[in-house]
């Protein structure tokens, strides 16, 4: 995984490295990982990202150091070495017995083009389940064969279906359906991994008093929706165009507004964040 680091420099274990090092950073018994989306330095959510990395971590160990102090010290150092406009940050925290190492390095980012956000994106079906859904793990093996298949199909994203023929989620966001009647249908959270742009997009839902359940959807009825919306870390909100044979309205109002409340509360995390970290 540390390959995908991109740009001069990275932040591991305390200090600011040249990024060729990062190719020594691939050991380990495990690692649990967050991807934060970051605006001219400052990251996006970024205690919602802290607060699911440390309860993922403490699903298996006992830290008593304060890794979410660690990370924004980490963040401020790549930072002040190197600046995007706009770029995801991959927050690596690898242990090796009861040791851990951290890691914090900028990544390749893709986002939507307005054509994308206009016209929607095509995912795929791939039939796969994660072991720990709750918990973000890295699983390269997943990642490269989704990756491979999604390059081969010319798809945006493929939506990981479960043994019983259910949509869970997609291999890096999560899928929403609106039913013909309004209603907002979307996999439970012991099902996936709850992503943060998720549980905002579910807080605004709510708070628009428009109707949400939580039920996967069957891969088979994927076509009985009327439409279909991705979210995630890149994507943000983003209408589907189609899945496999199946295609569905981008043009659907509810996906608009959800989006535009999202970005809304996107900027307000980023003045939420200078304040709180004024020096």
């Amino acid at each position: 995984m540390a390959m995908e680091c991109v740009g001069n420099c990275i932040f591991l274990d305390g200090h600011i490295v040249a990024a060729v090092k990062s190719n020594d950073f691939t050991s380990g018994d495990v690692s649990f990982y967050e991807v934060i989306r970051t605006r001219q330095g400052v990251p996006l959510f970024f205690d919602d990202h802290m607060k699911r990395l440390e309860e993922g971590i403490l699903t298996r160990y006992k830290v008593s150091s304060d890794i979410a102090s660690q990370v924004r010290y980490g963040l401020n150092s790549l930072v002040s070495h190197e600046r995007y406009d706009e770029i995801n940050v991959r927050v690596t925290v690898t242990f090796t017995g009861k040791e851990y190492s951290l890691l914090i390095c900028y990544i390749h980012s893709s986002y939507p083009t307005e054509a994308m956000v206009r016209e929607g994106v095509p995912l795929i079906f791939y039939h796969a389940e994660r072991q720990a859904p709750g918990v973000k793990i890295m699983n390269a093996r997943l990642r490269l064969a989704v990756n491979e298949e999604l390059e081969r199909r010319k798809a945006f994203e493929a939506l990981l279906v479960n043994h019983r023929g259910l949509i869970t989620e997609g291999s890096r966001s999560n899928i929403f359906f609106i039913s013909r009647d309004g209603i907002i249908h979307t996999a439970p959270d012991s099902m996936v991994l709850s992503g943060i742009t998720r549980k905002y997009v579910t807080q605004i839902i709510r708070d628009k008093k428009m109707s949400l359940t939580y039920k996967a959807v069957r891969s088979s009825q994927a076509g009985n929706y009327r439409s279909a919306f991705i979210t995630g870390t890149s994507p943000m909100v983003l209408a589907v165009r189609s899945i496999e044979d199946y295609m569905f309205d981008v043009s659907d109002p509810l996906i608009g507004k959800l989006r535009e409340a999202y970005c809304h509360m996107a900027d307000q995390s980023i003045l939420g964040y200078k304040e709180k970290n004024k020096t």
